[in-house]
């Protein structure tokens, strides 16, 4: 039994020229890697005006990832894998393990 899930695929012409598929690829790994840069540039900016600034990017950028995202998820060129409920509920016990230690440590 298959663990992998997504939606059913469109299907794109397979030739040495870039298709739909793979131009959303491309914008998919770029808005994720804008989106990463200005949450960096966010974190850094020594000034309060530029960092409001790169905030107010950072949301256009965001919502603009969801949206390619959600475009590859509908025409079934993103997959996703199902977990194992056993791996969910020990990565759930080492998070919960991780908080416990942390708020020690602030106590």
């Amino acid at each position: 039994m298959s663990n992998k899930v997504q939606c059913e695929e469109t299907k794109v012409s397979k030739t040495p020229f870039q298709n739909d598929r793979d131009y959303l690829n491309d914008v998919l790994a770029t808005s994720k890697s804008i989106t990463t840069n200005t949450a960096l540039a966010i974190i850094e900016a020594s000034n309060v005006t530029l960092r409001n600034e790169f905030k107010r990017l950072f949301e256009t950028f965001e919502t603009l990832q969801r949206e390619n995202y959600v475009l590859a998820w509908n025409n079934g060129w993103y997959t996703l894998e199902e977990s194992e409920k056993t791996k969910i509920k020990e990565a759930t016990k080492n998070l919960s393990t991780k908080l416990e230690e942390l708020n020690e440590k602030n106590n």
